[in-house]
């Protein structure tokens, strides 16, 4: 038997190394295909399109290397974009704070408006007698907490964080003193209409004086500044407090303003904090200190 290649046009057979036909000229061996630079393993599948995606449990190879990638294909990664961002709802929280700085109860202010009180409202404090029956309101709108006094006996006392200006009359908490500040001018000093002048101390030559405020009414101590100038503390200052335990040694100080009638209030690194009571709505922020009346609370927004 003769061997050779069939020419698919006329029928003549052929040498087995022809590429063409002896009788007619047409192609009677296909055209061998351009070697890859990679050899593609014969378990590989074939792949049509540019998207195809190999069977499960067949191996894969890095495209660029040609090494075998061991383990389950991994997704591809989706970018996020910040307009898809949900924002959780940020509920406030009031946290009772305890003897040596504990956390005690934690109240969630959920709701719109919360009032704070002795024996009317939604946290009642049944046992503090500085409290007034209804005390304090708490209102959130739009991610923001504020306070507002309502009309209690002793208010609501807020720490401050940085210096803040106070106006004749305001009242702020060091320790356990309650302290009044005074900037009313004196009175000149001089003879009556009859030309007689009256006893008296030396006139102080500062520009402001503060009063400690007794349990019961009453006034204390009365410190006029040296100067401008007035410090607060439990020794080495002009107003001293050595048997107060919650006065730090040097705990406040006071400034009067150079453009203003104002005195400036600083706390100076006291460990318990410096409090002024609020004269109306009052913004609160995540870590904020508040007292009503004997409860001290701190504020999370967080």
């Amino acid at each position: 038997m003769q061997l050779g290649l069939v020419c698919p046009a006329c029928g003549q057979l052929n040498p087995l190394r022809a590429t063409s036909c002896d009788r007619c000229g047409a192609a009677v061996a296909p055209a061998l295909p351009a070697a890859s630079p990679l050899a593609v393993p014969s378990a590989m599948p074939p792949i049509s399109g540019p998207a195809a995606t190999p069977p499960a449990g067949a191996p894969r190879f890095d495209a660029a290397t040609g090494q075998r990638i061991d383990g389950p294909a991994k997704p591809a990664a989706k970018t996020m974009f910040f307009g898809a961002l949900q924002q959780q709802v940020v509920v406030p929280r009031l946290v009772v704070i305890k003897g040596e700085g504990g956390d005690g109860v934690t109240y969630h202010l959920s709701g719109t408006t919360h009032t704070v009180g002795r024996s009317v409202g939604d946290i009642r404090f049944a046992e503090d007698l500085f409290l007034s029956p209804e005390h304090a309101l708490f209102a959130t709108q739009d991610g923001r907490l504020v306070v507002k006094d309502l009309g209690s006996a002793n208010g609501v006392f807020l720490r401050i964080k940085s210096p803040v200006p106070l106006d004749d009359g305001d009242l702020f908490l060091v320790g356990e003193q309650l302290l009044r500040l005074d900037t009313t001018p004196l009175p000149s000093g001089a003879a009556d209409p009859e030309g007689t002048y009256h006893y008296s101390s030396p006139r102080p030559d500062g520009a402001f004086r503060v009063a400690q405020l007794l349990a019961g009414g009453g006034e204390g101590r009365i410190t006029s500044a040296r100067g401008g100038g007035l410090t607060i503390g439990r020794e080495g200052n002009h107003l001293n407090f050595p048997t107060d335990r919650f006065i730090s040694g040097r705990h406040a100080r006071l400034d009067a303003a150079s453009d203003s009638p104002s005195v400036f209030l600083t706390d100076t690194g006291s460990r318990n904090g410096t409090f002024i009571r609020i004269k109306g709505p009052q913004q609160l922020f995540h870590g904020d200190y508040i007292f009503v009346g004997q409860q001290l609370l701190r504020v999370e927004i967080s």
